[in-house]
């Protein structure tokens, strides 16, 4: 992974000096030497999966509210669900005879259909997780993850709160006089604007200069701040890194079968057809349908073995580093947003893959939220 640096800033605004507003996020914690029970690292997996289903919700609410408001789309949907139905009456009229629909699946079809399942999904997870080596999109996605591991850091450190902690109200120790003036500046950036609007001034100009240089003052704190972190970042996103990479070429690969194992049952994909009803499709393919179960089983069953792996490993090399890493940087190390961004970027290029492979279909909008990524 590359070096990260410090986020761009955004164009000039009134509120410049304004961060994304504190949320705490109320999951485990390490404790002050950089340790975690297995339970607790089992609820920041839960954690990290809450927070993965909030984005989807969300995205999905977006972007079906962008194609209720396609006029164009809509034409031409109506098209094609107009060109398909007179293709199903000229089916209908070739056929000789009707055809009787299929009747139910005994247990012994699906425990076979289950099998079937299974293994394919076994096949296929172990081409993208591979033993000694990291597949190309897999390595992609750890590049792209060392960009959103550097904001979150950046953006944890600007706030004056702890996060990752039990308490919202717990503030952080001060440790640089950039930090102090920083935070000081920011937390009355307003009543500071606002005291020199009240001043008289021989030119109108003056007070937008003014305020240009409480910016600038408040931006080069900023990178102060920040550039003194970033040698502590850089170490964490090494650590971060060794430790997906073993868990992706090592711990996973192993284990792809029973990680298929679990999300079939899990799912219950073998109990999705019916009579007159064709969810799992010839050849075994996982349809629209049953997308959602699919997902959630995949993903809790995938976080509930990256998160305590990867805890582990980042934590002993913290511990082993004798003191280097500061108690809020050891908070953040638990952050259940680092692990549901792994999930997101992971997790969408499996269903991409299995997609392509022929194994599941994908909702619409999903579709179009992975050529948008």
């Amino acid at each position: 992974m590359s070096k990260p640096v410090p986020p761009p800033l955004p164009p000039r605004a009134r509120k410049v000096a304004e961060v994304t507003p504190f949320v705490p996020v109320h999951a485990p914690i390490p404790t002050a030497d950089g340790t975690m029970s297995t339970r607790q690292k089992l609820l920041l997996a839960d954690a990290a999966l809450a927070l993965r289903d909030e984005q989807i919700a969300a995205r999905v609410v977006h972007y079906k509210a962008e194609l209720a408001t396609s006029p164009e789309l809509d034409r031409i949907t109506e098209q094609v669900v107009a060109e398909f139905s007179e293709l199903q009456r000229m089916s209908r009229v070739a056929l000789p005879g009707p055809v009787a629909p299929p009747g139910p699946l005994t247990d012994r079809d699906k425990a076979l259909l289950e099998i079937e399942l299974i293994q394919s999904l076994k096949t296929m997870l172990s081409r993208v997780f591979r033993r000694d080596k990291l597949a190309s999109v897999i390595e992609r996605k750890l590049r792209e993850l060392s960009k959103r591991f550097a904001r979150l850091y950046f953006e944890s450190e600007l706030h004056e709160k702890m996060r990752g902690a039990g308490s919202a109200t717990e503030a952080k120790t001060i440790r640089q006089p950039e930090q102090a003036l920083y935070y000081a500046l920011t937390r009355n950036h307003d009543t500071v604007v606002k005291q020199l609007e009240s001043f008289e001034y021989a030119q109108p100009e003056l007070l937008e200069r003014a305020k240009d240089m409480l910016d600038e003052w408040v931006k080069g704190l900023r990178h102060e701040f920040l550039g003194r972190t970033t040698p502590e970042l850089n170490a964490l996103v090494s650590l971060l890194s060794e430790g997906l990479t073993k868990f992706f070429t090592q711990e996973l690969p192993p284990l792809t079968g029973e990680l298929a194992w679990e999300v079939v049952k899990e799912a219950r994909l073998r109990d999705a057809p019916a009579a007159g009803d064709s969810r799992i499709r010839p050849g075994y393919k996982i349809a629209v349908d049953m997308f959602p179960a699919f997902r959630q089983a995949f993903e809790r069953r995938f976080l509930q073995r990256l998160v305590p792996f990867a805890e582990d490993e980042m934590l002993a090399k913290v511990r082993a580093s004798q003191g280097k890493f500061r108690t809020e940087t050891i908070r953040f190390v638990a952050d259940p947003r680092i692990f549901s961004d792994v999930c997101e970027l992971v997790c969408d290029a499996v269903y991409d893959y299995l997609y392509n492979d022929g194994f599941l279909d994908l909702p619409a909008d999903w579709r179009a939220r992975l050529r948008g990524t």
